[in-house]
């Protein structure tokens, strides 16, 4: 019961962060504004990250990165991001969720990442870990405290 609890615990703080993260890139823009209660429950920085990115604007930046085919490229990034963060936690599709996200975040270490390095502001240390928690999920499974398990997926 412990390690599912630890499980449990994993995905949620993953699934939560990425979910985070991949709103703004699906949902965001120049007009755009969180509901209320996501806005309050994630601090005063979600709204205007909201405001400021969007599908639009993420393609953009991938565009300046040489990123291929950046509208397609945005949308799936923030696809891995939102939808993976939300099959972490909820332990649904954990073991694909996880390979989603993991992949993503690797390509995040290295396009956007790399050159700070691994450690500080704008470093690659954040994405390697939740790429790291996501990898780890999709071997492990989701445990016992999940959809997958009630569904009987794992």
């Amino acid at each position: 019961m412990k390690r599912d609890f630890g499980l449990l615990l994993l995905r949620l703080g993953a699934g939560v962060t990425l979910m985070a993260h991949g709103y703004p890139k699906l949902f965001g823009g120049p007009e755009k504004e969180p509901p209320q209660p996501v806005a309050g429950a994630l601090g005063p920085n979600f709204a205007p990250a909201v405001k400021q990115d969007g599908p639009e604007s993420f393609a953009q930046a991938l565009a300046q990165m040489g990123v291929p085919e950046p509208q397609v490229a945005a949308v799936l990034a923030g696809l891995a991001e939102f939808g993976g963060g939300l099959g972490l936690a909820l332990g649904l599709g954990t073991r694909p969720a996880g390979l989603v996200a993991a992949a993503n975040m690797a390509v995040a270490a290295r396009k956007v990442h790399w050159p700070q390095g691994f450690y500080g502001q704008g470093g690659y240390e954040f994405p390697f870990l939740l790429g790291v928690v996501g990898a780890a999920l999709a071997l492990t499974g989701p445990g016992a405290i999940s959809l997958d398990r009630l569904l009987g997926r794992d």
